[in-house]
């Protein structure tokens, strides 16, 4: 079913309910007065459905549940053969939907890689949007809007698109806010399918220290990977981020409780998923499997045969036409992505599309500040990637540059200071008892590799034989053995990077490398 495009006043709906103001005078659509926001909203909703030319979605349509975590990675979640985190909800979705295995993000930070995945776009092909504090130009559209044009109910609730703005657009590119699921379950039409984003802080960074242990998790049984230094420091801030990967899960079993009371389960498509690598050092804010690779489960009833592990490689951007698809309506030519529906309907496990052997990804900006580049400051550190089975190619574009922003000029300061948001060093990197334990023992013989893998410079380009380095720490790239497979796959990487129009590649990189609003 192929549905109109909204008229035009509907969007001065949205204006009205974004302008409404609380007595601070501060203007958005999460500042609307309670008392009055609900009406406001269903008359918005009602609005959507009633304009002469466009038709109304059917209840029949699926409704769409998407879960975020905020710097959750692969393989954090007990299904995933993690005994030292547990993640019932996640392990059911996975049980009773098709766990993806193979997932990665379109980018390793936050507003880029939900760009990606609103609009089913590559980073770099959304210019600001490329990169942390940015926005998705309007000329881009996302697919809640497109679901709210065709009868669809949106909204969100916790952090969508961000950090960022929402240049040109009367909301959070994620749909309208809400204070919450139920508050969105109780005032939106019965009759119409909606479309929910539910989007968490956790596991972001702060953690308060020793969170972890207080709760139950045992430092001692935390898996320590290879890249990072096994120390009691490192074991207790891994057990407070799983503290806060649970409590993520938690969340989302409180969202799916409220679909089953409300009857609405089984025509629910349920994802589950994160946006970027876990917040440690070589991971977030890099191309490393570590800073990409996303547990991704998805539920929807019984029009996907569950318990499923599907191998296919798939970037988070192909939810945004998926989603589509599965309303039943046309995916716009901007989406570059591609709809998984065809492996979710299919009753395969493994390998099930035989095209989806590798997938990209991309970085520009993290961090505002803590770069230059000779004159130039507040640059960022480009990067794109191809991932197989086998390999990993990371090709990055200004190996002169600090990746994980510029090394500290003096003295370090105290380990206190190292660990909170008092002082920075290496910004791209998120502050963290972990990565003050790798600068103030970095001169350590058995820490100092770390060190210099988190933050040392890196060459033009990075090869990894993930089946025998699946840590990547390895860089083969000079190995002659892998000559040919170096060829290849940088002759694939670059041919869809041309075909995509990254600045980088076919020229105007620059731009990229200007801060979001002048910054």
């Amino acid at each position: 079913m192929k549905m109109q495009k909204s008229r035009p006043w509907s969007r001065g709906v949205f204006q009205a309910v974004a302008a409404f103001k609380k007595p601070d005078g501060r203007s958005s659509d999460r500042n609307v007065d309670w008392g009055v926001r609900p009406l406001l909203l269903a008359a918005l909703f009602i609005g959507l459905g009633i304009q002469a030319g466009v038709a109304v979605a059917s209840p029949a349509q699926p409704n769409i549940l998407f879960l975020m975590a905020d710097d959750w990675a692969w393989p954090h979640a007990s299904c995933l053969g993690r005994p030292d985190v547990q993640t019932p909800t996640f392990d059911r979705l996975a049980r009773e939907g098709v766990l993806f295995r193979n997932a990665h993000a379109t980018a390793p930070s936050c507003s880029p890689s939900r760009a990606g995945i609103l609009t089913g776009r590559w980073p770099w092909e959304l210019e600001q949007g490329a990169s942390l504090h940015g926005f998705i130009p309007t000329k881009f559209p996302v697919y809640p809007e497109v679901l709210a044009n065709a009868g669809y109910v949106v909204g969100l609730s916790g952090k969508g698109y961000g950090p960022g703005t929402n240049q040109g657009r009367p909301h959070n590119a994620a749909g309208p806010g809400f204070k919450s699921f139920k508050e969105f379950l109780e005032v939106r039409p019965k009759d119409q399918p909606f479309c929910f984003w539910f989007g968490s802080s956790n596991p972001h960074r702060p953690y308060k220290a020793g969170s972890g242990e207080k709760a139950g998790l045992d430092p001692g049984k935390v898996i320590v990977p290879p890249y990072l230094p096994d120390s009691e420091v490192t074991r207790g801030d891994i057990a407070d981020y799983f503290l806060e990967v649970q409590n993520f899960d938690k969340e989302c079993a409180a969202a799916i409780a409220l679909l089953e009371k409300s009857g609405e389960l089984e025509n629910t498509i349920i994802v589950m998923t994160g946006d970027n690598g876990w917040p440690f050092p070589r991971s977030k804010a890099t191309c490393y499997d570590t800073g990409t690779h996303q547990p991704l489960a998805i539920r929807w009833g019984a029009r996907v045969q569950g318990g499923r592990n599907v191998e296919d490689f798939v970037s988070l951007g192909d939810l945004a036409p998926t989603f589509l698809e599965a309303a039943g309506l046309e995916v716009p030519a901007t989406m570059t992505a591609r709809s998984l529906l065809p492996v979710l309907l299919s009753a395969q496990s493994g390998q099930v599309d035989p095209t989806r052997t590798h997938t990209f990804t991309g970085m520009e900006r993290h961090a505002r500040k803590g770069r230059s580049d000779g004159s130039q400051t507040n640059v960022g550190y480009p990067m794109r990637t191809i991932i197989t089975k086998d390999f990993h190619l990371i090709r990055n574009f200004k190996p002169d540059r600090w990746p994980a922003g510029d090394p500290p000029t003096g003295p370090l300061p105290d380990f206190d200071k190292l660990a909170t948001n008092t002082y920075s060093a290496f910004p791209d990197c998120d502050l963290g008892l972990t990565k003050a334990f790798l600068l103030s023992h970095r001169e350590e013989e058995a820490v100092q590799p770390l060190a210099e893998r988190a933050f040392g410079k890196r060459p033009e380009r990075e090869l990894y034989d993930l089946q025998k380095d699946p840590f990547e720490l390895h860089n083969v790239v000079e190995d002659p053995a892998y000559a040919d497979t170096l060829k290849e796959l940088d002759a694939r990487l670059m041919s869809e990077l041309q075909v995509t129009g990254d600045p980088r590649v076919i020229g105007g990189g620059e731009k990229l490398d200007r801060p979001p609003g002048g910054q």
